[in-house]
Protein backbone atom coordinates (compact mmCIF):
# COMPACT_ATOMS: atom_id res chain seq x y z
CA UNK A 1 0.00 0.00 0.00
CA UNK A 2 2.92 2.59 -0.89
CA UNK A 3 6.12 3.12 0.28
CA UNK A 4 7.01 1.90 3.86
CA UNK A 5 9.85 3.90 5.32
CA UNK A 6 9.81 2.72 8.74
CA UNK A 7 10.71 -0.68 9.78
CA UNK A 8 8.30 -2.95 12.18
CA UNK A 9 7.25 -0.90 14.72
CA UNK A 10 7.26 -3.21 17.56
CA UNK A 11 11.24 -3.94 17.35
CA UNK A 12 13.00 -2.00 19.87
CA UNK A 13 10.92 0.57 20.67
CA UNK A 14 10.01 3.67 18.58
CA UNK A 15 12.85 5.68 16.82
CA UNK A 16 10.07 8.77 15.80
CA UNK A 17 6.84 9.85 17.44
CA UNK A 18 4.10 12.34 15.80
CA UNK A 19 1.99 14.27 18.38
CA UNK A 20 -0.96 16.33 16.73
CA UNK A 21 -2.20 18.67 19.50
CA UNK A 22 0.41 20.32 22.04
CA UNK A 23 -1.58 21.24 25.09
CA UNK A 24 -1.11 19.49 28.47
CA UNK A 25 -1.67 15.77 27.09
CA UNK A 26 0.60 16.05 23.00
CA UNK A 27 3.20 18.22 24.73
CA UNK A 28 3.67 15.55 27.90
CA UNK A 29 3.73 13.23 25.54
CA UNK A 30 6.11 14.83 23.18
CA UNK A 31 8.61 16.17 26.51
CA UNK A 32 8.93 12.45 27.38
CA UNK A 33 9.25 11.14 24.24
CA UNK A 34 12.13 13.78 23.38
CA UNK A 35 13.77 13.04 26.58
CA UNK A 36 13.73 9.35 26.24
CA UNK A 37 15.42 9.99 22.68
CA UNK A 38 13.23 9.38 20.38
CA UNK A 39 12.81 12.00 17.63
CA UNK A 40 9.03 13.97 17.99
CA UNK A 41 7.42 15.35 15.10
CA UNK A 42 4.24 17.36 16.12
CA UNK A 43 1.75 19.82 14.75
CA UNK A 44 -0.53 22.35 16.51
CA UNK A 45 -2.94 25.34 15.60
CA UNK A 46 -1.16 27.71 17.69
CA UNK A 47 1.91 29.28 15.98
CA UNK A 48 3.77 30.58 19.08
CA UNK A 49 3.14 26.95 20.94
CA UNK A 50 5.16 25.16 17.91
CA UNK A 51 7.61 27.91 18.37
CA UNK A 52 8.12 26.65 21.92
CA UNK A 53 8.03 23.60 21.38
CA UNK A 54 10.87 23.52 19.08
CA UNK A 55 13.26 24.68 21.50
CA UNK A 56 14.19 21.33 22.71
CA UNK A 57 11.18 19.15 21.99
CA UNK A 58 9.92 19.12 18.38
CA UNK A 59 12.46 18.82 15.70
CA UNK A 60 9.74 19.23 12.92
CA UNK A 61 6.46 19.56 11.62
CA UNK A 62 4.36 16.14 11.40
CA UNK A 63 2.35 16.69 7.94
CA UNK A 64 1.56 14.43 4.81
CA UNK A 65 5.33 14.33 4.09
CA UNK A 66 6.74 12.98 7.28
CA UNK A 67 4.04 11.63 9.12
CA UNK A 68 5.92 7.99 6.95
CA UNK A 69 8.65 8.23 9.44
CA UNK A 70 6.88 8.23 12.18
CA UNK A 71 6.31 4.87 14.36
CA UNK A 72 2.95 6.08 16.49
CA UNK A 73 1.09 9.18 16.31
CA UNK A 74 -0.37 10.54 18.83
CA UNK A 75 -3.74 12.37 18.38
CA UNK A 76 -3.77 14.53 21.74
CA UNK A 77 -6.85 17.26 20.68
CA UNK A 78 -10.52 17.19 21.17
CA UNK A 79 -12.75 14.43 19.33
CA UNK A 80 -13.81 16.66 16.57
CA UNK A 81 -10.20 17.71 16.11
CA UNK A 82 -9.12 14.12 16.18
CA UNK A 83 -11.56 13.00 13.40
CA UNK A 84 -10.76 16.06 11.17
CA UNK A 85 -6.94 15.53 11.11
CA UNK A 86 -7.25 11.50 10.39
CA UNK A 87 -9.88 12.76 7.28
CA UNK A 88 -7.48 14.68 5.84
CA UNK A 89 -4.40 12.54 6.41
CA UNK A 90 -6.18 9.22 5.78
CA UNK A 91 -4.30 8.63 2.22
CA UNK A 92 -1.05 9.80 3.55
CA UNK A 93 -1.42 6.90 6.36
CA UNK A 94 -2.30 4.49 3.95
CA UNK A 95 0.35 5.16 1.74
CA UNK A 96 2.81 4.96 4.66
CA UNK A 97 1.23 1.31 6.03
CA UNK A 98 1.86 -2.20 4.82
CA UNK A 99 -1.07 -4.09 5.84
CA UNK A 100 -0.04 -7.94 4.61
CA UNK A 101 3.33 -7.03 6.78
CA UNK A 102 1.74 -4.83 9.36
CA UNK A 103 4.27 -2.11 9.17
CA UNK A 104 3.62 1.44 9.17
CA UNK A 105 2.70 4.42 11.97
CA UNK A 106 0.25 2.43 14.50
CA UNK A 107 -2.06 6.01 15.25
CA UNK A 108 -3.80 6.50 19.18
CA UNK A 109 -5.74 9.14 20.20
CA UNK A 110 -6.06 10.16 23.70
CA UNK A 111 -9.63 11.17 24.10
CA UNK A 112 -11.68 10.54 27.35
CA UNK A 113 -14.74 9.69 25.58
CA UNK A 114 -14.08 6.36 23.39
CA UNK A 115 -16.98 6.14 21.06
CA UNK A 116 -16.85 9.01 19.07
CA UNK A 117 -13.45 9.00 18.28
CA UNK A 118 -12.83 5.27 17.73
CA UNK A 119 -16.49 4.71 15.20
CA UNK A 120 -15.01 7.26 13.03
CA UNK A 121 -11.61 6.24 13.12
CA UNK A 122 -12.23 2.54 12.89
CA UNK A 123 -13.96 3.13 10.13
CA UNK A 124 -11.59 4.85 8.23
CA UNK A 125 -8.74 3.04 9.09
CA UNK A 126 -10.43 0.21 7.35
CA UNK A 127 -11.64 2.13 4.37
CA UNK A 128 -8.37 3.44 3.73
CA UNK A 129 -5.77 0.46 5.20
CA UNK A 130 -3.74 2.03 8.37
CA UNK A 131 -3.96 1.29 11.51
CA UNK A 132 -5.91 3.10 14.86
CA UNK A 133 -6.08 1.88 18.26
CA UNK A 134 -8.05 4.00 20.26
CA UNK A 135 -6.47 4.60 23.92
CA UNK A 136 -7.20 6.79 27.30
CA UNK A 137 -4.20 7.82 29.14
CA UNK A 138 -5.65 7.86 33.26
CA UNK A 139 -3.43 11.29 33.77
CA UNK A 140 -3.76 14.78 34.25
CA UNK A 141 -3.60 17.63 36.29
CA UNK A 142 -5.87 21.39 37.14
CA UNK A 143 -4.43 23.11 34.54
CA UNK A 144 -4.03 22.85 30.86
CA UNK A 145 -1.56 23.93 27.94
CA UNK A 146 2.11 23.05 27.15
CA UNK A 147 3.59 25.15 29.58
CA UNK A 148 2.19 22.89 32.25
CA UNK A 149 2.83 19.54 30.44
CA UNK A 150 5.99 17.89 32.06
CA UNK A 151 7.97 14.82 30.69
CA UNK A 152 6.98 12.23 34.08
CA UNK A 153 3.38 12.84 33.53
CA UNK A 154 2.51 9.44 32.73
CA UNK A 155 4.80 7.39 35.17
CA UNK A 156 2.97 4.75 36.99
CA UNK A 157 -0.49 5.92 35.19
CA UNK A 158 -3.14 3.66 33.83
CA UNK A 159 -3.84 3.07 29.91
CA UNK A 160 -6.64 1.87 28.89
CA UNK A 161 -6.59 0.82 24.92
CA UNK A 162 -9.77 0.09 22.47
CA UNK A 163 -8.61 -2.26 19.46
CA UNK A 164 -10.07 -2.76 16.32
CA UNK A 165 -12.79 -5.15 15.42
CA UNK A 166 -10.63 -7.61 13.66
CA UNK A 167 -9.16 -11.36 14.08
CA UNK A 168 -7.52 -11.86 17.45
CA UNK A 169 -3.75 -12.47 15.88
CA UNK A 170 -3.75 -8.80 14.46
CA UNK A 171 -5.66 -7.39 17.25
CA UNK A 172 -2.88 -9.18 19.81
CA UNK A 173 -0.23 -7.67 17.17
CA UNK A 174 -1.44 -4.20 17.53
CA UNK A 175 -2.01 -4.01 21.07
CA UNK A 176 1.34 -5.42 21.24
CA UNK A 177 2.85 -2.88 19.40
CA UNK A 178 0.90 0.17 21.11
CA UNK A 179 2.66 -0.92 24.33
CA UNK A 180 6.07 -1.34 22.84
CA UNK A 181 5.52 2.46 21.32
CA UNK A 182 4.35 3.94 24.45
CA UNK A 183 6.73 2.03 26.71
CA UNK A 184 9.23 5.20 27.25
CA UNK A 185 6.21 7.07 28.75
CA UNK A 186 6.67 4.46 32.00
CA UNK A 187 2.67 3.59 31.97
CA UNK A 188 1.85 1.67 34.92
CA UNK A 189 -0.90 -0.37 34.19
CA UNK A 190 -2.45 -1.76 30.77
CA UNK A 191 -6.10 -2.12 30.40
CA UNK A 192 -8.23 -3.29 27.02
CA UNK A 193 -12.08 -2.50 26.81
CA UNK A 194 -14.35 -2.10 24.37
CA UNK A 195 -15.50 1.92 23.50
CA UNK A 196 -18.68 1.36 24.94
CA UNK A 197 -17.52 -0.24 27.86
CA UNK A 198 -15.17 2.39 28.45
CA UNK A 199 -17.84 5.04 28.25
CA UNK A 200 -19.72 3.17 30.26
CA UNK A 201 -17.54 2.64 33.14
CA UNK A 202 -16.05 6.69 32.79
CA UNK A 203 -19.88 8.20 33.01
Amino acid sequence: MGTVRNARVNQGGPKCAGIVGLGLIGGSFARCYAQAGVRVLAWDPDDDVMTAASMGTVAGELNDETLGECDIIVLACYPEACIEWLEAHARALADATDTEAIMGPVVIDTVGVKGIVCERAFELAREHGFYFVGAHPMAGTQFSGYAHSRADLFQGAPLVLVPPAVDDALKLELLGQVREMVRPLGFGKFSVTSAAEHDRVIA
